[in-house]
């Protein structure tokens, strides 16, 4: 038995640092560990537990740490196994985890039955990191029942994080005036849940009038489920209020989605988008790291620069550079 069909055996029995270990080797950019993902992926092929994936979106300091951590610790307590796949923002300078989520969710982190793990954005765009699919679908692998995506705040790319999940929440804080009108129509419309986190004490009027204005402004249709009316609640993460009610909601959005006969062909479409995704993050740190690429695409900045070429035509400059081995190799 070879050191990955052992880590695909261990994972299968339940073994967190297996686990650990797996993700880390999805989340390595070298890409002599590419084979090794693959392989991997094909021991655990045979494993066909689907998890309850849900992803939590917000701006940073809303609370979703701790709503995933007292939900988290409510569903442990109900029988119901947890991982949480924490996205921190990344160091620009080492491009690794700020924050350290696990240490944000010591009681969760402790549980028996919920594993945490904070992974580095990079420099993906939409508040998820490249190697979160993969992430994903190992936790899922691993058999846990719910998994939570927590990414680093409201970005450029919603869709992308829409798209690493079966359901996706919005966590806001109370809102007033222009902070209201500023909260991007493109959000409201993906969303299958909206919670107004901090909605306790002196915050309630807030809350109510945030409460008030998302149920003027959004469809509460949804395009996943179409039985669904998209539930806007108050909830203090702090004070555990409002959590077993929204768990409610989560269950019979699941119900539905479960009975959505359309599912497998919505996955699809998703895998596409996030191949795509992938495929570009791939393209981006080529022309970071490959120095011929990086000195192929100095000139023809200075191109640009000067007027000499536009844009557009540099840009197909340089991708047919990207796609031709022979072009590259005149220049070695």
């Amino acid at each position: 038995m070879n050191e990955v069909s052992h880590l695909a055996k261990r994972i299968k029995s339940g073994d967190r640092q297996a686990l650990s270990k797996a993700i880390t080797l999805a989340e390595s950019s070298n890409k002599k560990d590419t084979p090794k993902l693959s392989e991997l992926f094909s021991h655990l092929q045979s494993i066909t537990h689907k998890s309850f994936k849900i992803a939590i979106s917000g701006a940073p300091g809303v609370g979703k740490s701790s709503f995933i951590e007292k939900m988290g610790v409510h569903l442990c307590e109900l029988g119901y196994s947890i991982a949480v796949l924490a996205v921190d923002p990344s160091s620009p300078k080492t491009g690794g985890s700020i924050l350290g989520d696990k240490t944000r969710m010591d009681k969760l982190a402790a549980h028996a039955s919920a594993f945490v793990r904070p992974s580095p954005s990079g420099e993906n765009r939409g508040g998820i990191a490249q190697s979160t699919g993969d992430s994903i679908t190992l936790c899922e692998k691993a058999g846990f029942d719910i998994i939570f995506i927590e990414t680093v705040g409201v970005g450029q790319s919603e869709f992308l994080v829409s798209d690493t999940s079966d359901m996706f929440l919005l966590l806001l804080s109370p809102l007033g005036g222009d902070d209201l009108q500023g909260i991007k129509k493109g959000i409201l419309e993906m969303v299958d849940m909206i919670l107004i986190n901090k909605s306790e004490g002196e915050h309630k009027y807030m809350a109510a009038k945030t409460e008030s204005y998302l149920k003027s402004s959004i469809n509460p249709s949804n395009d996943k489920v179409s039985t669904w009316v998209i539930p806007i609640r108050k909830i203090s993460a702090l004070h555990s209020q409002g959590i077993v009610e929204t768990f409610g909601d989560m269950k019979k959005f699941w119900t539905l989605h479960l009975s959505n006969k359309n599912k497998n062909d919505e996955s699809r479409v998703k895998i596409k988008k996030l191949i795509v995704e992938n495929v570009r993050n791939l393209i981006t740190d080529d022309f970071k790291n490959d120095k011929l690429l990086v000195d192929r695409l100095t000139r023809v900045s200075e191109q640009v620069e000067t007027g000499e070429i536009p844009l557009k035509f540099a840009a197909e400059i340089m991708l047919r550079y990207y796609t031709s081995p022979k072009m590259r190799e005149s220049d070695s």
